[in-house]
């Protein structure tokens, strides 16, 4: 389980969050909105263990939780199949078993043409699912995604969101994922809240899997719009 208890952090004079109360017990999938600056990446970077908290506890008891930034942060030295594969053996499997993985969730994303490419050679949206496959083939109990589709087209959205949706079903996995499209968000995410001037809120849901759906996408829509994102 990951459990925030006012929880605060600071860079020198600037408050970034403020008395962050956040728990996610395993299996549930957790959705952060908010205006850009609120303070969403930075929340996701202390339960990745990337930042330390200027106040209040902290704890993950997750047994392997993963971050995807949102830039794709590919090495640019390795191929497309390295870069998937490297954390893999990082973790443990043997080089064929590794590379075979990588080869298998670059297909699932589309880019079994591309996986000797390199860095320099793909497209932005080609990048962001390669670390896609990146993350999801580390099989994360606790899966943390920062805008992982923005770079991407409608369709394409769609596609990958499903396909993250349905490893997340399979697996269990956790989720914690900041999106500034509701749609995307809803089809994620049991719940959502608000990060606002460092400050989070949860958010009433009238159902984000059921048939609210459409009402809860205008909620939270009407939400960013009062916070000042037109999003």
């Amino acid at each position: 389980m990951l459990e925030m208890q006012s929880l605060s952090l600071r860079y020198g004079a600037q408050t970034v969050l403020r008395d962050v109360d956040l728990r996610l017990r395993p299996g549930e999938r957790l959705g952060l909105i908010g205006p850009s600056g609120a303070g969403k990446s930075s929340l996701l970077r202390l339960a990745a263990g990337l930042a330390r908290p200027s106040g209040g506890a902290l704890r993950n008891g997750f047994r392997l939780p993963v971050l995807m930034f949102q830039e794709p942060r590919l090495l640019p030295w390795r191929h497309a199949l390295d870069n998937v594969a490297l954390p893999l053996r990082g973790a443990g499997h043997p080089p064929a078993k590794a590379r075979a993985l990588a080869a298998q969730w670059l297909a699932r994303v589309g880019l079994d043409g591309a996986m000797h490419a390199w860095p320099g050679e793909l497209s932005g949206g080609m990048a962001q699912r390669v670390a896609l496959a990146r993350a999801l083939s580390m099989s994360p109990d606790l899966l943390m995604l920062d805008e992982p589709f923005s770079a991407l087209d409608p369709a394409l959205r769609r596609q990958l969101a499903a396909c993250c949706g349905e490893e997340l079903a399979r697996s269990g996995a956790a989720l914690l994922c900041i999106s500034h499209d509701p749609e995307e968000l809803l089809g994620l995410v049991d719940r959502c809240v608000m990060v606002e001037r460092g400050r989070v809120t949860p958010i009433a849901l009238e159902g984000a899997s059921g048939g609210g759906g459409r009402t809860d996408a205008q909620r939270l829509r009407e939400l960013l719009l009062e916070a000042g994102d037109p999003s």
